[in-house]
């Protein structure tokens, strides 16, 4: 199940669309500074007054008013800077820049920029903008019909629909999209958004009472009136707003309809709760549900009995669980889930698996024994303490979901990792002698994405995603090499790991090359990849794929570092990490490759509160890390020991069971255990992918802006384009064209300002996968 429900309303898809824009790999880049969202005539306005109570991070240019979040370019910039201490953006979000009235090409031309935009004009280039494929701003029009990135609906094109359409707007941001599909919209569809939907002006009427009423004319106020007086049987201005909430909080009648509506998005409708709790009658008969207090009540109980689960032995705490959870899982289907406001009731489903899942300890007489119960199962209790984490944001609800994970997971994550120890002593994990038969090596048209720290659970949420989006995808796992480092285990799953041998595992556990004996680092692990006929990848390029027996390395995905970082709440940003990996995936199989083999060095250990410690005196080790070390020569420590992979007789000295030699640790690795040690083995395919075709650019020749591109052999549906980024369509500097049958076409290059930069040539297919790119000078010949 993905993530991220689809957006129900215009307004939900903007703000997605928003937050993609602004989606980056840490691992590749710095966060954007800011999003801009350029709007040259003004159109987007009534949009974004809807979106201020949902996006704290949305500033406007406009007249100075800091409690709008509007101001002058130079203010933003110092909001952005953070140089206004009384101005405080969310963390995890980067800063929208409404520009109403401003266009991306008057960014982009600083001459003609006026002195008041220009604190902005460096940020195109720091940051991100929401754009079109084709690098346009995005309008109204563009977005409700196109279907690349868009909302793809059928819309007429004349100018008597345009205009309904915009005067439309403020009814059609909150109008579902499911209501907007299965027909040619024309400008009567948009005009009776205006004058039939008493619902919607009920809802917001309730929701902001004096803003509406100070926002809406006379006449508007008296239909509202009227309609309201007709159809639900009450008077807006005698009754009040506390009436209606109450009414609505019935479900009664023509009320029912109107819940409905909250329903559907309730985020659209955050001042609701606030006007329910005080409409609350004295007395409930049936429905709880839309009597936000309600849930309160529950939710604060819920914190109280996970908190108190700590002081349960760990089978009387899994019986707990799942009784809580038959109390507590109608919530979840509740409005308030939906807007965050049941988060323990979200946790409580994963907490129920974490519990049906935890009665025994993982056992067998060998690792493939105990690896095998895993993969089928197992692995769903680490995936059911990443998920309860990642479902809590506050402090309070944090502490009690830490509490029922610790007395639960801990025991069985103890023992389990002691059984795999003792299975290990019997049947050791394989070494460097057996690379020959394991080595990764790509097979034609394969590509290699390398992601540190992909532990297997998180792997079944990437196949499971994968699934949705009609990817083909086979799957296996392997042992780690250990200790479960990345400077022993990453050298391991390269295509050259045969041509590297063990020498001192120091401090470092740091193998090196046989021809040279120098360590291997991430530099030399590039060129020796680069020297045995792989294409490394770096960033977003998508290399050669074309080429024949192309095969290519590359990386992508921070799953480690933010572990290191972030200890316990990494749960918080797995799915993020996974929408980025997905998406490198899709990106690479798009851009040619048959398959995209994804595998990892190691996994990790996560316990929110800390691993239990135990103690390995500094004297005894030549190095400690949280989870192994090196024992120094003639001491000995009572602890569980293991040859290191590149020379097994040199020995690792292991933490035992689930222990770590530092203290107050959340989140390691280097260890023996399931997690860290059994990693996945995936490849992916496309099962609609045909054979790329192999085109090579002829000829390139500029006149002025014009540029004459010549490939051959030509073919149907082929085109050519201009990028300022060869994987970036939102770069475009000019429409791409279709060749002709003899496989040539021309493209011009409407701003002049770009005479002399430079660019890059590319050539598409008919899907829109880059075939072959050269890099050209605007207005010169290549």
């Amino acid at each position: 199940m993905s993530a991220i429900a689809p957006p129900i309303t215009l307004l939900e898809a903007i703000q997605s669309s928003l937050h993609v824009s602004g989606s980056y790999n840490s691992g590749d880049a710095v966060p954007p500074a800011a999003i801009l969202w350029a709007d040259a005539d003004g159109e987007w306005r009534p949009i974004v007054e809807k979106l201020r109570p949902l996006m704290p991070e949305l500033l406007v240019l406009g007249a100075f008013a800091p409690e709008q979040r509007t101001g002058p370019a130079i203010w933003m910039r110092c909001v952005i800077e953070g140089t206004l201490p009384e101005m405080k953006l969310p963390e995890k979000s980067a800063p929208v820049l409404y520009l109403p009235n401003v266009s991306r090409q008057l960014l982009r031309s600083p001459e003609d920029c006026p002195d008041a935009l220009k604190p902005l004009v460096e940020l195109q280039y720091r940051g991100a903008v929401w754009t079109q494929v084709n690098g346009k701003d995005w309008t109204v029009e563009a977005f409700l019909v196109s279907e690349n990135g868009g909302l793809g609906l059928d819309m007429s094109r004349d100018q008597k629909t345009r205009n309904a359409m915009l005067g439309a707007l403020d009814a059609l941001a909150t109008t579902p999209i499911a209501a907007l599909r299965g027909r040619k919209l024309e400008a009567e569809d948009f005009d009776k958004l205006m004058v039939g939907d008493t619902v919607r002006d009920l809802l917001a009427w309730v929701n902001d009472p004096a803003g509406c009423k100070a926002e809406w004319d006379a006449a508007r106020w008296a239909a509202f009136k009227s309609r309201c007086h007709e159809e639900y049987g009450f008077d807006p201005d005698t009754d009040g707003e506390l009436v209606a909430a109450e009414r609505l909080g019935s479900k009664q009648g023509p009320w029912a309809k109107v819940w409905n509506r909250v329903a559907e998005s309730p985020a659209l409708y955050m001042g609701l709760p606030a006007v329910l709790r005080r409409a609350k009658p004295s007395t409930l008969l049936f429905d709880r549900e839309p009597w936000p207090d309600e849930n309160e009540k529950d939710e604060s109980r819920l914190q109280k009995e996970l908190v108190a689960l700590k002081k349960l032995k760990p089978a009387q705490a899994r019986e707990a669980l799942v009784q809580l959870d038959q109390v507590h899982s109608e919530r979840r289907q509740w409005v308030w889930a939906r807007i965050g406001l049941s988060s323990l009731a979200l946790a409580l489903e994963h907490l129920r698996i974490l519990a049906e899942n935890t009665p025994w300890a993982l056992a067998g007489d060998s690792p493939d024994a105990i690896g095998a119960k895993y993969v089928k199962t197992g692995y769903r209790v680490d995936d059911a303490v990443l998920r309860a984490l990642a479902a809590v944001k506050t402090a309070e609800d944090r502490e009690a979901v830490c509490a029922a994970i610790r007395v639960v997971y801990l025991p069985w994550l103890e023992d389990t990792a002691r059984n795999f120890q003792a299975a290990a002593r019997k049947e050791p994990l394989p070494d460097s002698t057996s690379l020959n038969d394991r080595l990764v090596a790509a097979e034609p048209n394969e590509c290699v994405l390398f992601v540190d720290g992909l532990r297997y659970d998180v792997a079944q949420r990437l196949l499971a995603r994968a699934h949705e989006r009609q990817l083909t995808a086979t799957e296996g796992y392997r042992w780690a090499a250990l200790p479960t480092v990345t400077a022993t285990a990453k050298p391991a799953v390269s295509p050259v790991a045969t041509s590297i041998v063990g020498q001192e595992a120091g401090a470092d556990f740091c193998p090196v090359f046989s021809d040279g004996m120098k360590p291997v680092n991430a530099e030399r692990l590039r060129e020796a990849v680069t020297s045995a006929g792989y294409q490394v990848l770096h960033g977003l390029d998508d290399g050669q794929p074309q080429l024949e027996n192309a095969r290519a390395w590359t990386e992508c995905g921070e799953f480690d570092t933010l572990g290191h970082k972030l200890q316990a709440k990494l749960a918080g940003q797995i799915d993020d990490q996974l929408d980025l990996l997905l998406d490198r995936i899709l990106h690479l199989l798009a851009a040619g490759w048959r398959t995209v083999r994804v595998v990892t060095d190691h996994g990790w250990l996560l316990m929110p509160g800390g691993l239990p410690d135990v103690s390995l005196k500094k004297y005894l080790a030549e190095c400690r890390w949280s989870r192994c070390a090196v024992i120094k020569e003639g001491a000995t420590a009572d602890v569980p020991t293991a040859g290191w992979f590149w020379d097994r007789t040199q020995a690792v000295a292991y933490a035992p069971g689930a222990y770590c030699f530092l203290v107050g640790t959340e989140y390691a690795h280097g260890g023996l255990s399931l997690q860290e040690c059994l990693i996945p083995d995936l490849v992916f395919s496309s099962p609609a992918q045909s054979k790329v075709l192999q085109v090579t650019i002829e000829s390139v020749q500029w006149v002025g802006l014009r540029c004459r591109v010549v490939i051959k052999p030509p073919g149907e549906g082929l085109s050519a384009g201009l990028r300022l980024k060869p994987n970036d369509a939102s770069s475009s500097i000019c429409a791409p064209k279709l060749f002709d049958n003899e496989g040539r076409t021309g493209l011009l290059v409407e701003d002049e300002n770009r005479l002399g930069s430079a660019a890059i040539l590319i050539v598409l297919d008919s899907t829109g996968r880059t075939l072959c790119k050269q890099p050209t000078i605007v207005g010169g010949n290549t």
